[in-house]
């Protein structure tokens, strides 16, 4: 079986920055026995194969998305990697800004806009409403995971949430760059925490920032999908927009957007933007985008 694939960055302009994708144009042909095998070879955060839409409609695609352990129902990144690589690979009509391209996955159907610009093509990824799954009141669990006092969290006056806008993403508030400079996972203390909630990822925010431009800097920790931290994470960005809106983290208008920074302590820096309208005090409509790079291609033969 010879297999060709696109190496991406997403949610950057530039190589080596953002989220590394693996993306595999064809994947039509590879049991999914084959594609877990070769995400765990190749051994990035995401990677991704394209596949018949289920529909075969026009302008819908599937996608299988896999991390190093598991096939997730979806992935932010891999659904822009993706988009980008049917424009590399010419495979789609140059579409109007308003006219998405649908991905069909295990979560569900998600449209992709593509907007150009001088300063570049930025794909937008359109989520799920939220749903609002809880909060998380073992605080003691959560700074002992990341290595860090409990103040830490507390000082934020805000609670540790889970939300989700296509997957459950935990989301923890912190106080400073520096607490979030000084984090050490601890994988034992967040297989305690994945007991409690089934996973024990971890995405975690600043509202102080090293860029003047960002709104928040971010971290996220996916030992439970085997990532030890995210350079990038578009579903993650989506649940932390509704949650910046729940708490009134962002001025309340009828449309709120925000820019996320990520991936500085790995020197993988991340630009994430995400819009959205706000509609009876909750975000609505959210859109999570960035620019995606071409590092590289490459063919690989399976006997």
């Amino acid at each position: 079986m010879e297999l060709n694939f696109l190496l991406i960055d997403v949610f950057t302009e530039k190589p080596f920055g953002g989220s590394r994708l693996y993306l595999f144009p064809d994947g039509e042909s590879v049991p999914a026995g084959m594609m877990q095998n070769l995400a765990m070879e190749l051994g990035a955060g995401e990677t991704a194969f394209i596949v018949p839409s289920r529909t075969g409609a026009e302008g819908v695609s599937g996608l299988r998305v896999f991390t190093p352990s598991a096939e997730i129902p979806f992935g932010g990144h891999s659904v822009l990697g993706a988009t980008f690589a049917l424009d590399h690979l010419k495979l789609r009509a140059e579409a109007p800004a308003d006219q998405p391209h649908t991905w069909e996955l295990e979560a569900g159907r998600y449209p992709v806009l593509t907007s150009r610009d001088e300063n570049g093509t930025t794909y937008s990824l359109q989520q799920d409403d939220p749903a609002f799954m809880g909060q998380y009141f073992h605080r003691s669990k959560v700074a002992r995971t990341l290595g860090i006092a409990e103040s830490e969290i507390a000082v934020t006056g805000l609670p540790c949430e889970v939300i989700s806008t296509g997957l459950p993403i935990h989301i923890v508030p912190l106080g400073s760059l520096e607490t979030m400079n000084s984090i050490s996972l601890r994988r034992r203390d967040a297989d305690a925490i994945a007991r409690d909630l089934g996973f024990g990822d971890l995405f975690v925010f600043t509202c102080e920032t090293v860029s003047e431009e960002a709104t928040v800097h971010c971290r996220m920790f996916a030992p439970h999908f085997g990532i030890p931290e995210d350079a990038a994470s578009g579903a993650a960005t989506g649940a932390l927009m509704a949650y910046l809106v729940k708490h009134r983290l962002v001025k309340h208008q009828p449309r709120v957007r925000i820019v996320v920074e990520q991936g500085l302590e790995l020197g993988r820096p991340s630009r994430i933007v995400a819009d959205a309208e706000i509609v009876g005090g909750q975000a609505r409509s959210i859109l999570v985008g960035g620019q995606c790079v071409l590092v590289g291609s490459g063919c690989i033969n399976i006997p």
